[in-house]
């Protein structure tokens, strides 16, 4: 590590505070190193930076696997916290000394950095259990032989690069061993990927580890591995004693600077554990198996929260295990089926052999829904399993396939937001409604036809149970925008977010639905409308007192039905993208509680008041915007709207000149638009970067919001209704030279004030409208259009003539366009 210094800023910095004004999400382009040790003081660098920071929030343990979100581990603190901050303004880093407890949890560590800008894009830092020595590696290539291995001391983590010289880079670690003795190998390389690239290729990710004996013959070698996924993972028994070598490269070579770290050991190493899980809170005998010296037993209590825990032993990486509110039962492995008493249960099993395939009989109710969930591969097991559920008849004979699974799709894991590898989709999840009574057969099997001692998996079957998760705006192939997922407000300023809102499998939830925060920091208050039943999409708008104090906190988004409604739990999650091969993402991070703060002031607001009057099917209608500028604030800015009705469009994004203070939306409803009331808001941006170093080469984005000062007006709600009237018509005809009467039919569908005047649209050239615009009342019944058509127009028949029909109802001006006319333009009559 690089001893602690103090940055001095140069006289070219212009932070934040010094104008007064600021929400500017910075955004985190590289964390080094990537990881540290227990137990000591560290410092890491994040680039490209160019604020002032006041902390680094972290989010607790238990909130960044698959599934751990309901986890006893989620309230528990991190263990790590940032002692001190500085800004290294010359060369665009922040440097953050981190003080890690001695017992803090091994693992990955998401955080974002507080600024009084707002909070940054998700960072994160991984913590060994080992002590943490550098490889040291002063010249590419120089570590690449037997005779060149670093010398370590078992049960070590090295820090390491490989290079992108033009030739392969091969790092070599020599450990001392004896015959007898266990050597275990982890390598952390994608899992500690940082690359963020909006187009990534980054190749180079996956390595490969060997272990040479003290002959130099290879006694060991793994490239993927189930529970380390594309990371290496190995434990061997020593044959002899002597000096052995490990050695790390890519499995594929690619000129790719690529961070790892390796950890070197004697560490007990299982690969599984079995059962998979158990009952909620009560003491569970597992076997821990896998280890090249056998296998040991150990009893574990599962948390009180059902979901998926950690077990840790002496390894970095830990196994995934299940707690479930309902009863295990064990395979009988000497009978061709073993008996389920009753659901709901969990059923576990070992694969034990090629081509096993293991049976459970059951007794179910017709048309009584059961979640079938298999755990394996997603608890890091080698099994890739597939499920089929076969009828017993009245004789007893097991019959046909009812149901048939095998992979799943995100949604069917309850995985929302988003994409690439996400293990839980190798493992079957359905809901099956049994189509008689009485008994069935759940067959269970990998079609690989692989089996082994470490081949666990586990199966819960249990009614659903109703879930709803919420999530941030999610855009595919982006790690984070902060343009959309944000949540720092402005000091007396509002800022909403779309939230992202998905049923779990199986879950029907009805009725209004009432949100809520929990955890939010002290002078910011939540503002969301009632949601009258489930919907995909919804804003929440957060509002920070004008002297609420520039903090910030990890809170969670709260759903609960109106009163009457049936119950449901509520799950948060995010995942954000990090590492990707050829665009397909490798590894998300994924968390289920989100980060807000109170944030500077923006200096300007938004005013969008509501509609006087609903907007019509088929219509349009543009609504004021005042743009409220602070003294001294007159950039320009770029408005949008980010929530309207279903099938109303809205103008595009406009950028509005320096100092202006008004700018207009226009929405245009669609014949079909979703009727009745809906919320609606705009929000603004900067569309330069704010804060920090003036002349900084960090920029950030417009579009994906980094290093931009954005606030949103208040939620006001549309209506959208039947139009007044639709026009209709029969087709009619014109000659050249004359003169008609355009006549269309009036149906009143809702009465109106006043007249509202009728023009046609669509017509061919050579024919226009003449004379007085026609108007029509609440009592018109019909409307003739003078239309004349000079000798230029064309001949032949005209179709889609529509009316815009413009309507003035409260000071409100309406513009719809209805009816579907034909005109047939005929020559001259000869004389």
């Amino acid at each position: 590590m690089h001893k602690f210094s103090r940055a001095i800023l140069s006289s070219a910095i212009l932070v934040a505070l010094s104008s007064g004004f600021a929400i500017a999400d910075p955004w985190i382009a590289g964390v080094t190193p990537r990881l540290v040790g227990r137990g000591v003081t560290s410092e890491i660098v994040i680039s490209r930076w160019r604020h002032e920071a006041s902390e680094l929030v972290f989010y607790p343990p238990g909130m960044t696997a698959p599934e751990y979100s309901n986890s006893d581990e989620s309230n528990r603190p991190p263990g790590i916290r940032c002692v001190e901050t500085e800004l290294d303004a010359d060369k665009e880093r922040l440097v953050c000394r981190l003080e890690v407890e001695a017992d803090c949890q091994p693992g990955e560590y998401p955080f974002r950095v507080l600024t009084a800008v707002g909070l940054s894009s998700m960072g994160t830092v991984h913590v060994s259990p080992f002590p943490v020595i550098e490889e040291g590696e002063a010249k590419a290539n120089t570590n690449d032989q037997v005779e060149t291995a670093l010398r370590v001391e078992p049960n070590v983590t090295v820090l390491g690069t490989l290079s992108r010289s033009a030739a392969d880079d091969i790092d070599c670690f020599r450990v001392a061993g004896q015959a007898g003795d266990r050597l275990s190998v982890e390598v952390d390389m994608v899992k500690m990927g940082n690359d963020l690239r909006w187009n990534p290729v980054p190749d180079g990710y996956d390595s490969v580890v060997t272990v040479l004996g003290p002959s130099g013959k290879r006694i060991a070698i793994n490239d993927d591995s189930s529970l380390n996924r594309q990371d290496p993972l190995l434990s061997v028994k020593l044959p002899v004693d002597g000096d052995y070598t490990v050695v790390l490269r890519r499995s594929m070579f690619v000129p790719e600077e690529r961070a790892y770290a390796i950890h070197i050991g004697r560490f007990f190493r299982p690969l599984a554990a079995y059962p998979l899980g158990g009952p909620a809170g009560e003491p569970l005998d597992i076997e821990l198996l896998g280890d090249p010296l056998g296998s040991v037993s150990q009893t574990v209590t599962p948390p009180q929260s059902p979901g998926t825990f950690a077990y840790f032993g002496e390894a970095t990486l830990p196994l995934s295990l299940r707690s479930s509110p309902f009863p295990n039962v064990l395979e009988n492995p000497g009978q061709l089926e073993t008996r389920i008493p009753a659901t709901p249960v969990a059923i576990n099993g070992i694969l034990a052999g090629p081509d096993e395939t293991d049976r459970f009989r059951m007794t179910v109710k017709k048309g009584v829904p059961l979640q079938v969930r298999v755990w394996a591969s997603a608890l890091g097991s080698p099994v890739d399993p597939s499920i089929k559920l076969r009828r017993v008849d009245s004789s007893g004979a097991v019959g046909a396939v009812e149901l048939e699974a095998d992979d799943a799709k995100r949604p069917d894991r309850d995985i929302f937001g988003g994409q690439g590898d996400f293990p839980e989709t190798f493992d079957p999840s359905v809901v099956w409604t049994p189509k008689q009574d009485g008994d069935y057969v759940l067959e269970i099997s990998d079609p690989r036809g692989f089996g082994g001692p470490t081949h666990v998996y586990r199966v819960e079957i249990a009614p659903p149970v109703n879930t709803l998760h919420i999530g941030l705006s999610f855009e595919g192939y982006k790690p984070e925008r902060p343009r959309k997922t944000s949540l720092s407000v402005p000091r007396g300023g509002t800022w909403t977010v779309r939230l992202s809102l998905y049923p779990g499998q199986g879950s029907n939830i009805k009725g209004p639905i009432d949100l809520g925060v929990e955890g939010l920091p002290a002078g910011i208050q939540m503002r969301s409308p009632q949601m009258p039943s489930l919907q995909s999409v919804w804003p929440m708008t957060l509002v920070a007192d004008a002297e609420a104090s520039l903090a910030a906190s990890i809170i969670r988004v709260t759903a609960q039905p109106a009163e009457g409604g049936e119950p449901f739990a509520t799950v948060n999650q995010q995942n954000l993208q990090r590492v990707s091969y050829s665009h397909y993402p490798w590894r998300n991070i994924r968390v289920d509680r989100f980060a807000a703060a109170v944030s500077e002031p923006a200096g300007f607001a938004l005013e969008l008041k509501a509609p006087k009057q609903p907007l019509m099917r088929g219509s349009e209608m543009t609504i004021p915007i005042e743009i409220l500028r602070e003294p001294g604030f007159d950039e320009p800015l770029e408005i949008q709207c980010e929530f309207a009705p279903r099938g109303v469009g809205t103008s595009p994004a406009e950028i509005i000149p320096a100092g202006q203070s008004t700018a207009n939306l226009t929405l245009s409803a669609s014949a079909n638009a979703k009727l009745g009331s809906s919320p609606l808001y705009v929000m603004a941006t900067t569309t330069q970067a704010s804060g920090g170093r003036v002349d900084s080469k960090v920029r950030g984005d417009t579009e994906l919001g980094s290093e931009r000062v954005r606030v949103s007006s208040d939620v006001v709600s549309i209506e959208v209704a039947e139009p007044f009237v639709s026009l209709s018509s029969e087709p009619q005809s014109v000659r050249r030279g004359n003169t008609i009467e355009y006549r269309w039919a009036v149906k009143q569908i809702r009465p109106f004030e006043g007249q509202a005047s009728v023009s046609m649209l669509g017509l061919p050239v050579g024919v226009t409208q003449v004379g007085a615009t026609p108007t029509i009342d609440k009592d018109s019944n019909e409307v003739a259009v003078q239309l004349e058509a000079r000798d230029e127009a064309l001949l032949g028949l005209v179709s889609e003539l529509k009316c815009d029909v413009q309507f003035s109802v409260g000071g409100v001006e309406l513009q719809l366009r209805t009816g579907s006319g034909k005109l047939r333009i005929d020559p001259r009559l000869e004389k």
